[in-house]
């Protein structure tokens, strides 16, 4: 929640700036932009504060307008898929929801044939666990496998899915007939240093947010001083 927190309170002091406070320098470099001898980079950010100042509202109807639209989309079989394959590759929080996916899997799929469930049966519950839609499809393919007389661990490692360090425990399970217990075990395991492995992106997101809104809030103001600085050397 605290990324989301700093988020929401850089977007409003960049905006706020933006479109009221930037504005005013306006009549203040009136002489210097007659005169062409305002730099771009403030022509350029007064531009931008005014163009908000007229059209904010639009501006924000339209981003509004896509959030609904792109949530839409996201609702789709291919929206999806995309969806998923982002998460699966995002930096720093895509190993995260990859673990965290495997990790209900495996509890799931464990507990289930601990309870005598059938593996097949198994399988096609524990496989709406992941909400991931790669590992859904990678899963269907292991249950046909697995009900054609393969190994669950083969179709796992051929998906490219799973990791290989997941894939290789299964495999010993499998040969050694331990598979839901080394699947409740492994969940257990995994689950703490994912949760771990989320603490850690947490805490580097946090001072990339702020690293960004002092960015952007160092460009203001050094556009903002550019042109006061040449009007105090004409002097």
């Amino acid at each position: 929640a605290s990324p989301l927190l700093l988020l929401g309170i850089g977007e409003m002091v960049v905006g706020v700036l933006s479109a009221y406070f930037v504005p005013k320098f306006g009549q203040i470099f009136a002489r210097l932009r007659e005169r062409g001898e305002l730099p771009a980079f403030t022509e350029a950010l007064l531009a931008t504060s005014i163009g908000l100042q007229q059209y904010g509202v639009w501006v924000l109807a339209g981003l509004v307008g896509l959030f609904f639209l792109v949530r839409a989309q996201l609702q789709t079989p291919r929206g999806r898929r995309l969806l998923d394959t982002f998460k699966m590759k995002a930096p720093i929080l895509g190993t995260v929801f990859r673990d965290l996916a495997i990790t209900r899997f495996n509890r799931v799929l464990g507990t289930l044939r601990r309870n005598g469930i059938p593996i097949l049966t198994a399988l096609r519950i524990a496989k709406d666990s992941t909400g991931n839609v790669l590992m859904k499809e990678a899963i269907d393919r292991a249950a046909e496998n697995v009900k054609a007389g393969d190994k669950l661990a083969t179709p796992l490692r051929a998906s490219g899915v799973f990791p290989s360090e997941i894939v290789e425990m299964i495999e010993v399970a499998e040969e050694s007939n331990t598979l839901e217990d080394v699947l409740i075990e492994s969940a257990d395991s995994l689950e703490t240093q994912t949760t771990r492995q989320l603490q850690l992106a947490v805490r580097f997101l946090e001072p990339l947010m702020l690293l960004a809104m002092a960015s952007i809030t160092l460009v203001v103001v050094v556009a903002l001083l550019l042109p006061i600085f040449r009007m105090s050397s004409a002097l």
